[in-house]
């Protein structure tokens, strides 16, 4: 295996036998291959990828997707029925919360039997044991049963023991969602810091947020294959229409978003969602200075309507006037038109604004009206500015008031805005909050 790779895995498939009756299992072991008493199982199937050291790769899928059964195959915990995994160096893992934790032990004596799983000698330990107890920061529990440990003070000690034995590949199982906002983000900073180190990282969560902002690639399981494999932004994507698309329409879902570019911003193609600022326009008229008829994101999605649709998204600028490049610090608003398709009312309205990895910049929800069916309304959500130079993409939903989270529609990089700067802004991040110029008080 080349030095660069700390992971490899090949046609990796783990198959459990499931019998009808227990007496079933105690008659195989008689006849052996001659006569087959069950039905093979295949949790996980032919799944195929490399990981680079100081890479972080995320594995989304819906519940029995396989995601635990190939962790646990790759920390070696489960035995594969085909393929190999090859891991270059130590593995660190943190699979089920409070895993390889002996209840009865304190946190201390815990910490001293982790490290000695983890290959580490007592002198290893001790060298590292100051560090750990800060990173878990629990205080005088550290010498406490770790029965009486609450869920979160339980992962913050492991955590602090898998990422401080320096691992070649670590491994993180939803373990970072029992955490406070302040702990998470310690962990995530530290997270940056092994990657930085060479150490690679492999985190299966839920949250679409987590794999934009903190990994370089995603793998995408269905039905325990690997049913997409590339950048987290069409991975997260993908699953997140998946996962509001019916189960016999997946397979043609994943073949349509499997031919599009992994980067929105890679091409342009037609979109059956109407982003244009005015479908009435003639094709003669020479387009606006500060709008690019181009500027369609290929990644556009318009998922399943249930009586009400988004039918057409636009950029305004500060004039009201059509634009999708806008000027920095510049106001701008995005007015979003339904059509109701059936009665409702307690409708709740939302827009968002994402960069090119899909992290969310900003948006906005607002009580919408009762409207009736066949209807047709638009609502403007008003921007001061504050975004700094870069490519923009707009998404929306509906919902009802007493049912957030449930979409009766939702567009996904329905059309994309451009900010550019004359001159290199002040200010840097993702947004720019600067209220006023800096004041200078000298002593």
């Amino acid at each position: 295996m080349s030095s660069d790779i700390a992971l490899r895995v090949q046609q990796l498939g783990k198959c459990y036998p499931i019998y009808n009756h227990p007496r079933d299992r105690l008659l195989q072991a008689f006849w052996g291959k001659r006569r087959q008493l069950y039905r093979p199982f295949w949790a996980l199937q032919d799944v195929s990828f490399e990981l680079a050291r100081g890479r972080t790769l995320g594995i989304v899928g819906r519940n029995g997707s396989g995601k635990s059964t190939l962790l646990q195959l790759i920390c070696g915990t489960l035995t594969p029925t085909q393929g190999s995994v090859d891991v270059a160096g130590r593995i660190g893992a943190l699979l089920e919360l409070g895993s390889g934790f002996n209840p009865e032990f304190s946190g201390l004596e815990n910490v001293y039997l982790n490290a000695a799983l983890l290959g580490l000698s007592q002198r290893e330990t001790d060298a590292r044991l100051d560090a750990i107890l800060a990173f878990a920061d629990i205080g005088s529990f550290i010498d406490q049963p770790v029965k009486t440990y609450s869920s979160g003070m339980a992962v913050r000690l492991a955590f602090a023991v898998q990422a401080h034995v320096q691992p070649d590949l670590l491994v993180v199982d939803e373990a970072l969602a029992v955490g406070d906002e302040m702990f998470q983000k310690k962990c995530y900073a530290h997270l940056e810091r092994l990657k930085r180190e060479g150490t690679a990282i492999l985190l299966v969560t839920h949250s679409c947020p987590q794999i934009l902002q903190h990994c370089d690639q995603a793998l995408l399981l269905h039905g325990g294959r690997l049913r997409l494999n590339g950048a987290p932004k069409l991975v997260t994507t993908t699953y997140q229409r998946l996962c509001n698309a019916p189960a016999e329409r997946w397979d043609e879902l994943l073949l349509q978003m499997g031919d599009q570019p992994s980067d929105p911003t890679d091409s342009v193609n037609p979109s059956s969602f109407n982003t244009d600022a005015n479908p009435e326009t003639e094709a003669t008229e020479r387009p606006a200075p500060d709008h690019d008829p181009q500027l369609v994101p290929s990644s556009s999605l318009s998922y399943e309507s249930h009586g009400i649709r988004i039918e057409r998204v636009e950029v305004l600028n500060a004039s009201g006037q059509p634009a999708n490049l806008l000027a920095l610090d510049s106001p701008f608003s995005l007015r979003f038109h339904y059509v109701a398709e059936q009665d409702q009312d307690n409708l709740r309205l939302a827009c968002n604004l994402a960069n090119h990895t899909g992290v969310r910049i900003t948006g906005q929800h607002h009580a919408g009206p009762s409207c009736r069916a066949g209807q047709r309304f638009s609502v403007s959500f008003h921007f001061r500015g504050g975004l700094l130079p870069g490519l923009y993409f707009v998404g929306g939903g509906i919902w009802h008031t007493d049912a957030p989270g449930h979409f009766l529609h939702r567009v996904v990089d329905c059309c994309a805005l451009r900010v550019s700067a004359e001159a290199p802004p002040s200010s840097f991040g993702l947004c720019d909050l600067t209220a006023a110029a800096p004041s200078l008080a000298m002593d």
